[in-house]
């Protein structure tokens, strides 16, 4: 391939340079890098002759064959155009060995093309090989033998990459016959002469690009075709929005006519004293009577005026809130958010070669409290036992026994309706959310099978992780299928703590074996991104609910402790010391825990079956224990400076706004993966940015479903339970 004076080609051929010090791997892998960058640039800068590009012969439709052949003919009469054209093509270019094997080329300068001769044009993304073949041999002599005493070791190396490149092609032709078209190009195969100037080698290049299959790896679905239920979502969507506008509005009106200043500040008194006994009191007593007025019309529309929502939202917890639980919520979902753009980073750029950029940041130490998502999925269990179960408990000293049916429809009523909501967007709107060359809905081929398992709570019971709809939502069917069994032990506790220690012991116990035995018998890791069976891993353990026992069995417990007000009874003197060592105790127990798996994933140390199995065990237990120590030392008044981070009034807008983005940040992440209109080369840099921007879009998409949506239903609820004179709970 000559350079013709281009100093980067020039750099690029010195570096094929023999060197005796190198080992023939290395030499190997530079001069297969470095030799198919030269083939993509020789492509880009038109090396090859135009018009020889696509055969004749072709088993296709006739206006595929049309299609191609006026192409063949524009590679002369418009080069410029053809330029474009091929321009807008993915090319094979560096990182190669590090795992970068797709190249989007520019999904736009393909999809511009419709409004020049060429007519229009599709995008799909193919599967070829890259069969390469280099024999070095030495030159300078006759008969093809060195005869100094510095001659190369003659070579013959063979090699394939599977990459995916970006391909633009005529709508006349069908994905699949462009494949036909493409194993019919005539640019597959190049064969040149290369002699490196700087020593007596010679290196003859055999490339032939290939399509693996016949049909295109991914095709972006451009036009989407709306339904009767999609139709009638989007209506009840624009509902939903007139009916804030409307609320609002009135909310203004109602305002701007009142004459009376002392009654408006009087009511407006009232309105807040209301949304803040919905928001944080406990269940009132069924034997009080309701003497407020009965709901009207206009009380149901006023509940989606953001007069509304938007203070029930700033609003802060009140003094007798238990402490720390929002933030550790709050970190907790955005270490998954992380975790989350990882995962999907490899789904849309990368193979999981053993160099690429997503398996490098496993072997970081510092991106271990990522790595470690199991365990941040514990601390949710361990947020929401708590919560509920130190509400029931107020709940039954107040009422004097348990109201079984209201402790389910209340829990029903917190999270059906965002997630009912979310899980049919996903299903029938998320085509509509982006546009680009890796751009499609997951959810919505999922969802078509499976959307029912979400409204009966049953999403982790799939034969498949990619069977699943939402299948990061998978935490919400486990919390509420514990929720159905928890009150059994909320009551035992409540009546005889003792009983209720042993049942909850018993549950453990019968837990952790469960663990033991599916770990064991199945060979899962401690290092679950290392397991090569990682997918069946994720669907025989970590979403199961037994899997999740532990967490919440030890969330139930600490809320019973903080309403008992349970106290450490030892001396003044001695409580400092006893409190400073729980705080060794719970960071000994989150440490160990969150960092043992870098032992496997930084190369340290590679688990034995035992000490996979004992660590899937025990790890979910340690944390939850060390996670409820923190929350409890921070209820007691030593906490210190991590209590008053930690229960900051500022964190509690977002502890209200973390659940919708758990449920949203699965279709922000592939919104901003599939509307990449190139390739990206991920970098520290590149991938936090990325990161920061899936949160911030997470919780923005969040807090317009609380306004439209989750908070107006609501308060919608708590009317018509008052309506029909039924006392009601807040959350």
């Amino acid at each position: 391939l000559p350079c013709e004076g281009d100093p980067f080609c020039l750099a690029a051929r010195k570096d094929l340079m023999y060197k005796p010090a190198r080992t023939k791997r290395n030499l190997k892998d530079k001069m297969i890098t470095t030799l198919l960058l030269l083939v993509a640039i020789s492509v880009v800068n038109g090396k090859q002759q135009p018009s020889a590009l696509f055969t004749s012969e072709i088993d296709v439709n006739e206006n595929c064959k049309v299609a191609v052949q006026r192409m063949s003919a524009l590679q002369a009469t418009e080069p410029q155009l053809m330029a474009r054209y091929w321009d807008s093509w993915g090319k094979p270019s560096d990182a190669l060995l590090t795992g970068h094997t797709t190249f989007l080329g520019y999904y736009d300068e393909c999809t511009n093309l419709k409004d020049t001769v060429l007519g229009d044009m599709k995008y799909c993304l193919y599967a070829m090989a890259m069969d390469t073949n280099i024999i070095q041999s030495s030159s300078g002599s006759e008969d093809g033998v060195c005869h100094s005493s510095d001659c190369p070791t003659p070579m013959n190396v063979t090699s394939t990459f599977d990459v995916k490149i970006g391909v633009c092609y005529p709508s006349a032709c069908s994905p699949n016959e462009f494949a036909i078209v493409l194993s019919n190009m005539n640019v597959s195969s190049i064969t040149e002469m290369t002699t490196d100037p700087f020593s007596n080698v010679t290196n003859r290049v055999n490339i032939k690009l290939r399509v693996v299959g016949d049909s295109p790896a991914f095709c972006p679905v451009t036009d989407v075709e709306l339904d009767a239920s999609s139709k009638a979502l989007i209506a009840l969507c624009m509902v939903l929005v007139g009916l804030v506008i409307v609320g609002t509005l009135l909310d203004i009106v109602i305002w701007l006519l009142s004459s009376d200043e002392s009654n408006l500040q009087t009511d407006k008194q009232l309105d807040k004293e209301t949304i803040q006994e919905e928001k944080i009191n406990t269940l009132s007593s069924p034997d009080k009577l309701v003497k407020d007025k009965k709901p009207n019309i206009k009380d149901f529309i006023l509940a989606f005026s953001l007069y509304t929502t938007v203070p029930s939202l700033l609003m802060e917890q009140p003094p007798s809130a238990i402490k720390a639980v929002g933030s550790i919520k709050i970190f907790s979902n955005i270490f998954i958010i992380v975790l989350h753009v990882s995962f999907f980073l490899s789904f849309f750029f990368h193979s999981l070669s053993q160099n690429s950029y997503q398996l490098q940041l496993f072997t970081k130490i510092s991106f271990q409290p990522i790595a470690s998502i199991t365990l941040a999925v514990e601390s949710f269990f361990i947020v929401s036992a708590t919560l509920s179960a130190y509400l029931m408990f107020k709940d039954m000293e107040k009422c004097k026994k348990f109201r079984l049916w209201y402790f389910y429809l209340n829990r029903f009523l917190r999270l059906s309706p965002l997630f009912y909501f979310y899980t049919l967007v996903a299903y029938k709107l998320s085509p509509l959310f982006g546009q680009g060359p890796l751009f499609f809905s997951q959810d919505a081929i999922a969802c078509a099978d499976s959307w029912w398992r979400n409204f009966l709570y049953i999403t982790n019971f799939t034969p498949f992780v990619f069977d699943m709809c939402m299948p990061i939502a998978w935490h919400v069917a486990v919390d509420m299928q514990l929720v159905i069994l928890s009150p059994v032990f909320i009551i035992l506790l409540y009546h005889t703590w003792y009983l209720g220690l042993i049942a909850i012991g018993m549950a453990m116990v019968g837990a952790t074996a469960m663990v033991g035995y599916v770990s064991a018998t199945r060979g899962f890791w401690a290092a679950f991104f290392y397991n090569p069976n990682s997918q069946e891993q994720t669907l025989r353990l970590h979403i199961q609910t037994y899997y999740r026992v532990n967490s919440y069995m030890i969330g139930i417990l600490l809320g019973y402790i903080l309403y008992r007000k349970y106290s450490i009874a030892i001396p003044n003197w001695l409580k400092h010391a006893t409190y400073a060592l729980l705080w060794v105790i719970a960071i000994v127990l989150c440490s160990a825990t969150m960092f043992a798996p870098y032992l496997e994933y930084g190369f340290i140390h590679h688990f034995t079956d035992f000490e996979n199995v004992t660590y899937l065990m025990f790890s979910g237990l340690a944390w939850s224990v060390g996670v409820a120590i923190i929350i409890y030392i921070c209820n007691t008044g030593y906490g210190g400076a991590v209590n008053s981070f930690l229960s900051w009034p500022g964190w509690d807008p977002l502890v209200k706004l973390s659940y919708g983005a758990a449920l949203c940040n699965q279709m922000v992440i592939f919104f901003i993966f599939g509307s990449l209109q190139s390739g990206l080369k991920f970098s520290d840099l590149v991938f936090g940015m990325i990161c920061l921007l899936a949160i911030v879009l997470s919780y923005v998409v969040s807090l317009m479903t609380a306004l439209f949506v989750e908070q107006p239903i609501s308060k919608v609820f708590s009317l018509a339970f008052k309506l029909a004179g039924i006392e009601t709970r807040s959350k």
